[in-house]
């Protein structure tokens, strides 16, 4: 697979590493309390390991991390629910959705600060839902390090099923709509249209943007040329980690 998108970093951090559909890339979410194990020059990322100069690998031979690993299904307990996702859907307690019903996901990782007593920690909150966003289906998983073990490694396989089972789909409708001559709302607080982007009182021709980035928080747009990104929408908006993939798409 390499639709660009988080992964479980195999490199080690414990943190979910961008795959920018050719190879890892240094981004990091969310950035790890230690720092990134260590790389070799044989070990640049989307270079195979024991392909580089001096190394004795057979012919063919290629190590899992690579590329995209394979998914496997989720089956954990959350806070008292079941939790279950496969190539079919994702289930949650009472909830339930088939990823070809899936109209919007947002998946994020929120810090929280130390207070009242309590030790600063990370909240990791994954959602897919159907329209409208307020009041539509949805299955909404929120995971913390008290109420499941190995949280991120849940997270982190509910994200990859849906980067897999419904992210593919969703990028090519919105793509579609744009190149019929539509402008769509991505994420709440961005217009995608035949033209480019616009807002926060920013617009964007196709020509002036070299790209998008998950970071921080916040989904960012690059405008070609410049130093620093102009533009952002927060992850946690409705199909905002689709923005990468989505101009990717219609910039190639």
């Amino acid at each position: 697979m390499s639709q660009p998108g988080w992964y479980p970093d195999p490199y080690g951090t414990g943190s979910l590493r961008w795959w920018d559909g050719r190879a890892w890339t240094d981004r990091l979410n969310p950035e790890p309390d230690r720092p990134p194990r260590p790389r070799t020059s044989e070990q640049a990322y989307g270079q195979p390991y024991g392909q580089g100069p001096g190394q004795g690998a057979g012919p063919g031979w290629q190590p899992s991390w690579v590329g995209p690993p394979a998914i496997p299904a989720v089956d954990a307990t959350v806070h008292g629910l079941r939790l279950q996702a496969n190539e079919q859907g994702v289930a949650y307690g009472q909830a339930w959705l088939a990823w070809p019903h899936v109209e919007w996901v947002a998946y994020w990782a929120a810090q929280l600060p130390a207070g009242s007593g309590q030790a600063p920690g990370t909240r990791w909150i994954f959602q897919a839902g159907r329209y409208p966003f307020h009041g539509g289906p949805r299955v909404e998983v929120v995971i913390e390090a008290d109420g499941v073990a190995e949280p991120e490694t849940v997270w982190g396989r509910l994200i990859r099923l849906c980067q897999a089972c419904a992210e593919p789909r969703l990028v090519g409708e919105l793509a579609a709509h744009v190149r019929a001559g539509e402008s769509v709302d991505v994420a709440q607080g961005l217009t995608v249209h035949p033209g480019g982007v616009r807002g926060d009182r920013v617009s964007l021709s196709w020509a002036s943007i070299s790209g998008a980035i998950v970071d921080g928080g916040r989904v960012w747009i690059r405008q070609a040329g410049g130093p620093t990104p102009v533009l952002y929408v927060p992850q946690q908006n409705p199909n905002a980690v689709l923005i990468p993939a989505l101009l990717s798409d219609l910039k190639s």
